[in-house]
């Protein structure tokens, strides 16, 4: 079940909460890091509901579109989805120790993607992107887990 903080932003981008939104919300909140398609196929089949694979699917885009899951590429090109905490286009730190990701507001991203379109002469329109390293709770960093 997903907390009310999901749920307030799932009925915000016009959805209703169906018992599979829900669910899945749920699981990727609980979860605190990306999940595969089959991590999270087996994480809703052991909460009994007896939801199939094809409804997990439709329900994903269903989020995705609504901006509240979003796909990411994992290395070794394995998809993943993720619950992300901030409306609106962002982009994500993924912790390659333990799978953590991390919202990244797209004003972080505006000066390098600035400097792309000057440097280059290449005007984006789009980017989507994840930057993998190790965050500051695997490296031991106790001055950026707590601030």
């Amino acid at each position: 079940m997903a907390s009310d903080t999901v749920r307030d932003r799932i009925l915000a981008a016009g959805q209703r909460i169906t018992p599979q939104r829900d669910l899945v919300a749920g699981v990727l909140e609980q979860a605190g890091r990306p999940l595969s398609a089959a991590e999270l196929y087996e994480a809703v089949g052991r909460s009994g509901r007896g939801v199939g694979r094809a409804t997990v699917f439709r329900t994903l885009q269903s989020l995705e579109d609504a901006g509240i899951v979003q796909h990411v590429v994992l290395p070794g090109n394995q998809a993943a989805y993720l619950l992300c905490q901030v409306a609106g286009h962002h982009h994500h730190l993924v912790c390659r120790q333990c799978g953590a990701a991390d919202d990244l507001a797209e004003d972080e991203v505006a000066p390098f993607l600035a400097a792309l379109e000057g440097g280059h002469r290449f005007q984006v329109d789009h980017a989507n992107f994840a930057v993998y390293g190790t965050c500051a709770r695997c490296t031991g960093d106790r001055a950026s887990t707590t601030s």
